[in-house]
């Protein structure tokens, strides 16, 4: 096995090759330059490097742009805009219920201190590529078996939905007719992502694909009086919603115990990272060594999660640089001086992308030992 950590800045994509099976995990960055290349130049070398690979799927964990950026410039700029055979997503598509947490997704993008630079809703863009070159999505969710050999850890699609409840039961009552509007426009995504998996396709529901008319009425919702108080009154309240994405991030793991245990977190949020350790529902504990552990949201402080009960043999952190309109906010983003710590373990390597990103390093990395890949385009491990 070898997991090939690409520099794609402040973002992620990693590629798991395992025996003629291939699996990339998300694919994207927040960056316009990494390591002073332009980000198409770096995503444009990605996809050389990955078409000399016949077989591989792609998860996506969640919908930031830092993840999912890359599948966008290829599904856009690219002929080989179908190459994956499968997309993985995390399953807040199946039901109509899940339209609920959609609409807070679509929310989180629009906020005024949450708007992307970009000017793109991701979770929107996604669904328009899907639109103009269809995937073989399959859904995943805690217990869900996939490539025959890994098991998701999360999302737990019941607490994501309380979790959601409780943030619109603050709104609702004053919004409820915007919000449904929003909510109905959320559930045509959330059916033209369904319609893509097998149970989906079985069903032969007639599912619209319109993209003029799903972006029309998506800017008639944005342009409404009542939708910009919304987006006031929530800023007003403090209802953060810039990482609400982080709660549906795919985790996952082998399936079975072996010698080289992969912890894959994606960005989960402190709290189901904890959850998920303690095995709160007693179905999916985790293994007590991992070979390969990727820690969660690019190392920083806040999601920051203390793996040494685990020993692992080798941490990866996605950390380049994020650049933000505030040294507090930039601060956030850079990782953790605690995961130094980790390095007492015998053997315990850590794999980043920049250590110029780091809050432990001052004139020189200060962990005992180390791998940058910047500025190389990426690194085996």
């Amino acid at each position: 096995m070898k997991i090939r950590m690409y520099n794609v800045g402040f973002g992620d994509c990693f590629c798991i090759r395992d025996k003629g099976k291939n699996l990339l995990v998300d694919f994207g960055t927040s960056n316009g330059k990494i390591c002073g290349r332009l980000r198409r130049e770096v995503f444009d070398t990605i996809l050389s490097d990955l078409s000399a690979i016949e077989q591989k799927n792609l998860l996506l964990t969640h919908f930031h742009l830092d993840h999912l950026s890359g599948l966008l410039y290829m599904m856009k700029k690219k002929k080989s805009g179908d190459e994956f055979g499968k997309l993985y997503l995390p399953d807040v598509f199946s039901t109509k219920e899940m339209s609920r947490t959609l609409s807070l997704m679509l929310l989180a993008d629009l906020m005024k201190d949450t708007y992307l630079p970009s000017r793109q809703v991701s979770l929107f863009a996604l669904v328009e590529a899907l639109c103009r070159k269809p995937q073989n999505v399959e859904l995943l969710e805690r217990g869900s078996l996939f490539e025959g050999k890994y098991r998701a850890l999360w999302p737990d699609r019941e607490i994501i939905a309380g979790e959601t409840e409780e943030i619109l039961g603050r709104i609702e009552e004053r919004y409820r007719e915007i919000l449904e509007r929003l909510t109905a426009f959320s559930d045509q995504l959330r059916r033209i992502v369904y319609s893509m998996t097998e149970p989906g396709r079985q069903n032969q529901e007639e599912v619209s694909r319109n993209l003029n008319a799903l972006d029309r009425e998506f800017r008639e919702i944005r342009a409404r009086a009542e939708f910009q108080q919304l987006l006031g009154t929530m800023e007003e309240q403090k209802i953060e919603l810039r990482q609400f994405k982080n709660k549906i991030s795919v985790v996952f793991h082998n399936d079975r115990d072996g010698e080289l245990n992969l912890l894959f977190t994606g960005d989960v949020e402190k709290k189901h990272m904890k959850m998920i350790r303690e095995d709160y529902d007693g179905r999916l504990p985790l293994h007590e060594h991992y070979w390969c552990i990727k820690v969660p949201h690019h190392g920083t402080e806040g999601y920051y999660c203390d793996f040494s009960e685990y020993t692992p043999e080798n941490l990866l952190i996605s950390n380049g640089v994020y650049y933000a309109n505030s040294k507090k906010r930039a601060k956030m983003y850079r990782t953790s001086a605690r995961y130094a710590g980790i390095f007492h373990i015998r053997d315990a390597h850590m794999y980043c992308s920049d250590c110029q990103s780091c809050e432990g390093y001052s004139n020189g990395c200060s962990c005992r030992e180390y791998d940058i890949i910047a500025p190389r385009y990426y690194w085996d491990i």
